[in-house]
């Protein structure tokens, strides 16, 4: 009776010590724009699961280049899928930034992450990407509810899948590298871009948003089968940039780190603006009709 006693009990301090080192790890949101079951996604979970609790909230479909839009005018579809592995997977039939404002204020209410991960995106978010990436806009809304947050991007050469799994390492490696350092810091958001190949990267360079101009970026009109107008997106990146800049860098095989500010407001026309005579403008009254 005693031996049988001594069993349980060392099972519920087994159990009990398991459940505490489960709690103990912390709860990383993962996310990106390219679909729930993109191999960048993957790859990013892979990366970190034996360390984190992670939690993917990501849509339900590619959703590439849709900046930091919010789905709100209808109800919006989530579906758990469950899997082995122990990562809770929930696809999101909305917008990237959607996706982790659901997860936040809703499906992890009693288990709220305190890190959000975007990516790893197909394709780099180098310099005026930025203004338009999914990807940044997921991190970009994580960081906005008060969380650290960090996008990783992974360069796409003639239309060949990014490695992944060498894109996961260098990603773990920020990662674990930014959280030793404390950083980001609540409420912020940095973006890391991966080159190609990931086996000859350099190694790490902090480094400032590009804004050379693209050397391509217009619509171009087609006739459709029917005689419609139709217009094609043409696009193509800069192909290097200002030195210190994450398009330069990218280009000559560093991985970038570059942090955001959420702070869009340009510090350096405020004062041209508050120096025009505001309180002698008013309206022109409405001539009768």
């Amino acid at each position: 009776m005693m031996r049988r006693t001594l069993t349980l009990f060392a099972l519920a301090v087994a159990v009990a010590a398991a459940a505490a080192a489960q709690t103990a790890r912390p709860h990383v949101l993962v996310t990106n724009d390219d679909g729930i079951d993109a191999p960048g996604i993957a790859a990013l979970v892979d990366a970190i699961k034996a360390d984190f609790r992670v939690t993917v909230a990501a849509p339900s479909e590619d959703q590439s280049g849709t900046g930091h839009g919010i789905t709100y005018r209808a109800p919006v579809l989530v579906e758990e899928r469950p899997g082995s592995d122990g990562v809770r997977r929930f696809a999101v039939h909305a917008l990237p930034a959607t996706c982790v404002r659901i997860a936040v204020t809703a499906l992890c209410v009693q288990d709220p992450p305190t890190l959000v991960l975007s990516g790893i995106n197909r394709g780099d978010n180098a310099g005026r990407s930025t203004w338009v990436s999914g990807t940044l806009g997921a991190a970009r809304e994580g960081a906005l509810a008060g969380l650290p947050a960090v996008a990783f991007s992974a360069v796409v050469v003639h239309g060949q899948d990014p490695d992944f799994a060498g894109a996961a390492r260098w990603a773990r490696l920020v990662l674990d590298r930014l959280r030793a350092a404390g950083l980001p810091a609540a409420g912020s958001l940095v973006k890391v871009e991966i080159p190609f190949p990931r086996g000859t990267a350099r190694g790490v360079a902090v480094t400032a948003v590009g804004a050379a101009p693209n050397r391509e970026d217009r619509y171009e009109e087609k006739a459709g089968p029917n005689g419609e107008r139709l217009f094609v997106s043409r696009y193509a990146g800069p192909a290097t940039d200002a030195a210190g800049t994450d398009v330069r860098a990218l280009a000559e095989g560093w991985v970038t780190v570059t942090p955001l500010s959420l702070d869009q407001t340009d510090d350096r026309a405020l004062a041209a603006l508050a120096a025009v005579p505001w309180s002698a403008t008013s309206p022109a009254p409405t001539a009768p009709r």
